[in-house]
């Protein structure tokens, strides 16, 4: 399950039913991330950011099919990718996770989609990331 945000307008609702959402409450350095990305970054025409709300076990394979996109329709750069800080680890969605965030290029100028997602830290120690 993810959230798919394109406009500031999207991002402000978000941010308004997010204490509501108990189970799956958004940190407030991933709303952040968003909106940083919202004013700085072009999404292109079909661009948008995905929050992916499950925790992922392998980055690129679980996250391209969690957003149905074809890897040889997509281009992922190289040193794209960003880590969110997220202090406290009481909540659930906090605790014992890492947030990530890259982009994604979509072929034929299409824009970008910017994926930001979690990891439990038991799974990326296991990857070797940690």
């Amino acid at each position: 399950m993810h959230i798919k945000v394109q406009k500031r307008c999207e991002l402000k609702m978000i941010k308004q039913m997010n204490p509501f959402l108990t189970h799956y409450k958004l940190p407030r350095e991933v709303l952040n991330r968003v909106e940083e990305i919202l004013n700085n970054k072009d999404l292109g025409k079909d661009g948008y950011i995905a929050i992916i709300l499950k925790p992922i076990q392998d980055d690129c394979s679980d996250i391209m099919e969690e957003l149905n996109l074809d890897y040889t329709l997509v281009d992922v750069p190289d040193n794209n990718y960003y880590q969110i800080d997220v202090k406290g680890k009481k909540h659930h969605m906090k605790k014992k996770r890492r947030w990530n965030s890259y982009d994604i290029v979509l072929s034929e100028n299409r824009g970008k989609v910017y994926v930001i997602y979690s990891m439990k830290i038991k799974r990326l120690r296991e990857l070797g990331g940690i």
